[in-house]
């Protein structure tokens, strides 16, 4: 991934230009559906809006300034339908059982829960990236040590690894998944 995010969003201008839109879906459908989920909403209704908002920005994208920020774009754009869906569901419950008042909010902040979204969407594309870029045996010692933190002894014993294996591969994956994390936030934070 040579290109930079922003270079994404200029590319996916171009309608026609179906594998900068197939990457576009991607990075940014789960985080969608993820968000929706998040808020509340089950999964079809989360899919649904996740369709809603991509078909959004299909028809917005042309008008992306780029001294707006995206994430803050988006982030209002899938905000905005999911309160609407958050709304049509009280409204309904209320027709049914006559009671048409607001019920008390107990989500947590939305603002927090698509900073938490936003962080882990990018974070899993960039495990992924690294993925494909690295030896399987390092990649998975740094999985074993980093993300399912597991003594250096035990992952010793299952990957046939030194430690000293074991620490590079935490650097090596480390410094890469940085390398794309801030490609990614270039231009769209």
């Amino acid at each position: 991934m040579s290109e930079t995010r922003f270079s994404l969003l200029k590319r996916i201008k171009d309608l026609d230009d179906s594998a900068s839109w197939e990457e576009f879906d991607r990075i940014y459908r789960p985080l969608l559906v993820r968000y929706a989920a998040a808020r509340g909403l089950n999964s079809t209704e989360a899919e649904d809006i996740a369709q809603q908002c991509m078909t959004a920005v299909v028809s917005g994208i042309e008008g992306f300034q780029r001294r707006k920020s995206f994430r803050g774009w988006l982030h209002g754009m899938i905000d905005n339908k999911v309160n609407d869906q958050l709304r049509k569901r009280r409204m309904e419950r209320g027709a049914r059982t006559g009671d048409f008042a607001k019920a008390e909010s107990k989500e947590e902040n939305p603002a927090l829960v698509w900073e938490r979204q936003w962080n882990r969407t990018h974070l899993l594309y960039c495990l992924n990236q690294v993925r494909d870029e690295v030896a399987k045996t390092t990649f998975d010692a740094f999985e074993l040590y980093v993300v399912d933190e597991l003594p250096v002894s035990e992952i010793v014993a299952r990957l046939g690894v030194t430690p000293s294996q074991i620490y590079a591969a935490k650097h090596r994956v480390m410094s890469r998944i940085k390398k794309h994390w801030d490609e990614l936030a270039d231009g769209i934070v």
